[in-house]
Protein backbone atom coordinates (compact mmCIF):
# COMPACT_ATOMS: atom_id res chain seq x y z
CA UNK A 1 0.00 0.00 0.00
CA UNK A 2 1.44 3.21 -0.79
CA UNK A 3 -1.30 5.62 0.81
CA UNK A 4 -2.83 6.70 -2.79
CA UNK A 5 -6.45 4.54 -3.73
CA UNK A 6 -8.40 5.45 -6.31
CA UNK A 7 -11.95 4.48 -6.07
CA UNK A 8 -12.38 3.42 -9.54
CA UNK A 9 -16.39 2.76 -8.93
CA UNK A 10 -16.66 7.19 -7.73
CA UNK A 11 -14.36 7.57 -10.95
CA UNK A 12 -16.62 5.92 -13.10
CA UNK A 13 -19.90 7.47 -11.40
CA UNK A 14 -17.74 11.14 -12.19
CA UNK A 15 -17.05 10.03 -15.74
CA UNK A 16 -21.10 9.44 -16.39
CA UNK A 17 -21.92 13.27 -14.82
CA UNK A 18 -19.02 14.58 -16.72
CA UNK A 19 -20.71 13.00 -20.02
CA UNK A 20 -23.86 15.26 -18.57
CA UNK A 21 -21.92 18.08 -18.02
CA UNK A 22 -20.81 18.24 -21.88
CA UNK A 23 -24.41 17.06 -23.28
CA UNK A 24 -25.99 20.76 -21.17
CA UNK A 25 -22.86 22.76 -22.20
CA UNK A 26 -23.29 21.85 -25.78
CA UNK A 27 -27.36 22.86 -25.63
CA UNK A 28 -25.88 26.21 -24.10
CA UNK A 29 -23.58 26.96 -27.25
CA UNK A 30 -26.92 25.57 -29.06
CA UNK A 31 -28.81 28.22 -28.08
CA UNK A 32 -26.27 30.65 -28.71
CA UNK A 33 -25.66 29.37 -32.05
CA UNK A 34 -29.34 30.15 -32.42
CA UNK A 35 -30.01 33.29 -31.13
CA UNK A 36 -27.14 34.38 -33.93
CA UNK A 37 -24.75 37.07 -33.90
CA UNK A 38 -26.63 40.14 -32.58
CA UNK A 39 -25.32 42.45 -34.64
CA UNK A 40 -28.33 42.61 -37.01
CA UNK A 41 -30.25 44.53 -34.43
CA UNK A 42 -27.82 47.35 -34.74
CA UNK A 43 -28.53 48.04 -38.66
CA UNK A 44 -25.90 48.78 -41.26
CA UNK A 45 -25.34 52.62 -40.85
CA UNK A 46 -22.37 54.22 -41.50
CA UNK A 47 -19.63 53.16 -38.29
CA UNK A 48 -22.12 51.39 -36.67
CA UNK A 49 -21.71 48.97 -39.19
CA UNK A 50 -18.64 48.78 -38.87
CA UNK A 51 -18.91 47.93 -35.83
CA UNK A 52 -21.48 45.43 -36.29
CA UNK A 53 -19.62 43.34 -38.78
CA UNK A 54 -16.94 42.60 -36.05
CA UNK A 55 -19.14 42.36 -33.32
CA UNK A 56 -20.80 39.54 -35.25
CA UNK A 57 -16.82 37.77 -36.30
CA UNK A 58 -15.93 38.10 -32.72
CA UNK A 59 -19.07 36.51 -31.50
CA UNK A 60 -18.77 33.61 -34.25
CA UNK A 61 -15.12 32.97 -33.36
CA UNK A 62 -16.33 33.00 -29.68
CA UNK A 63 -19.16 30.52 -30.22
CA UNK A 64 -16.78 28.40 -32.43
CA UNK A 65 -14.36 28.04 -29.15
CA UNK A 66 -16.42 27.32 -26.84
CA UNK A 67 -18.03 24.63 -29.04
CA UNK A 68 -15.03 22.49 -28.65
CA UNK A 69 -15.31 22.30 -25.27
CA UNK A 70 -18.01 20.63 -25.20
CA UNK A 71 -16.07 17.69 -26.99
CA UNK A 72 -13.40 17.77 -24.34
CA UNK A 73 -15.35 18.08 -21.31
CA UNK A 74 -17.24 14.14 -22.79
CA UNK A 75 -13.61 13.41 -24.08
CA UNK A 76 -12.50 13.41 -20.53
CA UNK A 77 -15.26 11.07 -19.25
CA UNK A 78 -14.54 8.34 -21.63
CA UNK A 79 -11.17 8.33 -21.08
CA UNK A 80 -12.18 8.32 -17.11
CA UNK A 81 -14.73 5.10 -17.96
CA UNK A 82 -11.89 3.79 -20.00
CA UNK A 83 -9.77 3.73 -17.22
CA UNK A 84 -12.11 2.91 -14.41
CA UNK A 85 -13.15 -0.35 -16.92
CA UNK A 86 -9.39 -0.94 -17.42
CA UNK A 87 -8.42 -0.91 -13.75
CA UNK A 88 -11.49 -3.20 -12.77
CA UNK A 89 -10.38 -5.78 -15.28
CA UNK A 90 -6.85 -5.51 -14.13
CA UNK A 91 -7.91 -6.12 -10.48
CA UNK A 92 -10.02 -9.12 -11.52
CA UNK A 93 -7.26 -10.34 -13.51
CA UNK A 94 -5.06 -10.24 -11.00
CA UNK A 95 -6.87 -11.73 -8.14
CA UNK A 96 -8.08 -15.03 -10.27
CA UNK A 97 -4.92 -15.19 -12.16
CA UNK A 98 -6.78 -14.28 -15.51
CA UNK A 99 -4.83 -12.31 -18.25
Amino acid sequence: MTGLEIAWGAVGQDASRLQGHSEDYEAAVQRLKERGDGASAWGDVGLIGMFASAYAECSRLGVEALSGLSEVIGGTGDGLRAAARNASEADAASMYGTT
